[in-house]
């Protein structure tokens, strides 16, 4: 079933790909490169790769984790939970949100990111989803020329092999990244409420309401597959190792920053060390010779432009970082998805439970998967998913009502037609209580088009300090957010009815108690969650709007500043709705043929 290879991604130390500092103007020798990529996540796999195709550039690739492939790093079920023992990630808290629980208690998020070579996307539920196409033109109508569906189709479907929808004319037959699908249940509840099934939710033709089981990032053996697999296996990085260098364990302290006369500021390398503290005391130093991108997620890409003196100087100034540019976009506008779960005992044999409490069971199910790829560890935690508007459901929430006289109001490629809501049923708890020797399903209601947004600032001067996030849930005028989470609660309250009407045994445990907006509002902040779907940090956009001044232009360079782009979720003019590894594998395609293009038609001078 498994194919094992004794090649390895070759990776290298700082003192293999910098110069130590200080240093003299002498010893840039072997040190420069064409182009220097900070973050080896979704984005930044892609654009190594992308961007070394060419034999005559010469890349580095900085990544603050390791390498996670081993085993379990590719069986879904194990991988999918990042709370794992050696799971790659890294955890911290946010700042508190701006309310407290019903009993008096401040409320944070924990705040999680992966830290290997892929990114988040070693730890996410490996779910393939483009998002409407109705997202992508209103990136365009906020004047972001050359992002509308049309112009971003091509780049989703560059990076793609679907093997769920080989006939679709919308989907990827020879890309990097490998799509199946997977058995799902709850599906009579769902059409009972209305809901219709969905034959290919990434076409753009997909309607705005209904029922689908999600396409996953997996290859054929039903391993998780990764930007990293895609973009980076082995036969690419050994075949490239000398244009295409790879330091893991990393961390990047600032950008170095030269005044470039009458056009500002240029970036001219990328300042860093090794991440483990016992060799800190090392600094190192690679030059760009063309462009510098930062790649490194919509958390750690905003604190690596304020370390480098790019963000809101009252911030900059009171945490002691001197300002090269004023940029009070860097950081702001957090967006991420909002997740509220309804939690129910289910026999046990239906959850994935059932793991913990049966060695026997584990046994069974790893040889299964083990031998021919099937069985439970080769799902993720969630198979089916449920979309729709809020505004289509009927006055109690109870089912959705399809405008049969009005087919234009299910068009998604207008955004004010887009679903706002998803339901994900798992087999699996994902609160944060306890509940042991129960079998427990779970009803998770996402808000997907949030309206809220946070921000993200530097905590200290000291680059190995998690940076504040403040995620700022629920807190758009009008309580907007708030109203759309209590009508995906009433339909979900009523998904759970029809399934015990259905005979199947569902006993709720973490539950409203009823269903009037006082009760709902009081249940959703004591038991809302993150979806992990950061964005927006270093949005593109024009820098002179009033509310949400932009960071990057629509070919992704940082304003401002020369020979410096932003690639990767951040970027992103708002955040769509759907899982976001797909949308940012697109922007990273993108990003790498702006590159191309720049440096055949010589938009950025390089150094000499």
């Amino acid at each position: 079933m498994f194919s094992f290879s004794s090649q390895q991604t070759p990776t290298l130390t700082p003192e293999e790909v910098g110069t130590p500092t200080p240093f003299t103007d002498t010893a840039f020798e072997g040190r420069t490169y064409d182009y220097i990529i900070v973050g080896g996540g979704t984005a930044g796999c892609c654009l190594a790769s992308r961007l070394s195709e060419d034999p005559d550039v010469t890349v580095l690739l900085l990544e603050r984790g390791g390498i996670a492939n081993g085993w379990a790093d590719k069986v879904p079920l194990i991988s999918s939970n990042p709370y794992r023992e050696g799971a790659p990630t890294s955890r911290w808290w946010s700042q508190p949100l701006p309310w407290k629980a019903s009993d008096g208690r401040s409320l944070a998020q924990e705040v999680v990111c992966g830290e290997a070579l892929g990114g988040t996307s070693v730890i996410n539920c490996t779910f393939y989803t483009r998002g409407p196409a109705g997202d992508y033109n209103h990136w365009e109508e906020l004047g972001n020329q050359g992002w509308g569906y049309k112009d971003v189709e091509s780049y989703f479907a560059k990076s793609e092999t679907t093997h769920s929808h080989p006939s679709s004319q919308f989907r990827g037959k020879q890309g990097e990244l490998t799509q199946v699908l997977m058995p799902s249940i709850v599906i009579r509840a769902a059409e009972n409420a209305g809901l219709q099934p969905m034959d290919d939710l990434n076409s753009p033709h997909a309607p705005a309401a209904g029922y689908v089981r999600h396409d996953v990032s997996q290859d054929k053996s039903m391993r998780r597959h990764t930007p990293f697999h895609a973009f980076l296996p082995p036969p690419v990085t050994i075949g490239r190792a000398k244009r295409l260098k790879i330091c893991t364990n990393v961390l990047v302290t600032r950008l170095e920053l030269a005044q470039g006369g009458s056009d500002g500021l240029r970036a001219t390398g990328v300042h860093f060390e090794a991440m483990d503290y016992r060799k800190a005391g090392k600094h190192f130093f690679a030059r760009a010779r063309r462009e510098v991108v930062i790649c490194a997620g919509a958390i750690s890409s905003p604190q690596i432009l304020q370390l480098s003196g790019l963000g809101p100087e009252d911030h900059l100034r009171a945490k002691g970082v001197p300002v090269m540019r004023n940029m009070p976009g860097v950081g702001n506008h957090l967006q991420d998805h909002i997740a509220v779960p309804l939690t129910f005992e289910a026999p046990m044999h239906d959850s994935i439970h059932e793991l913990e409490a049966s060695p026997w069971k584990v046994i069974k199910e790893l040889t299964k998967y083990t031998l021919t790829g099937h069985g439970v560890f080769s799902y993720p935690f969630q198979a089916i998913t449920m979309y729709l508007p809020s505004k289509l459901l009927s006055t109690d929430g109870s089912r959705v009502t399809l405008p049969a006289d009005k087919p234009e109001a299910l068009d998604t490629s207008v955004l004010a037609n887009c679903p706002d809501l998803e339901i994900m049923p798992a087999p699996s708890n994902c609160t944060d209580h306890d509940i042991p020797g129960k079998g427990i399903f779970t009803l998770m209601v996402g808000l997907i088009r949030p309206k809220s947004h946070g921000s993200v600032r530097i905590a200290t001067s000291n680059p190995r300090a998690r940076p504040e996030v403040d995620l700022n849930f629920l807190t758009d005028p009008g309580d907007n957010d708030l109203a759309r989470l209590r009508a995906g609660m009433r339909l979900t309250f009523n998904l759970a009815e029809d399934i015990r009407k259905q005979g199947y045994p569902l006993k709720s445990l973490i539950v409203p108690e009823k269903l009037e907006d006082q009760s709902l509002n009081a249940f959703i902040k004591d038991n809302m969650r993150t979806c992990y779907h950061y964005t927006s940090t270093c949005r593109m956009g024009r820098e002179d709007e009033s509310e949400r001044p932009g960071v990057v232009d629509a070919e992704l360079r940082v304003h401002g500043v020369q020979g410096l782009r932003v690639c990767d979720a951040s970027v992103f003019p708002e955040i769509v709705g759907a899982h976001t590894m797909a949308p940012t594998v697109m922007v990273a395609e993108k990003c790498a043929d702006l590159m191309k293009e720049s440096r055949k038609s010589g938009k950025v001078e390089p150094l000499v």
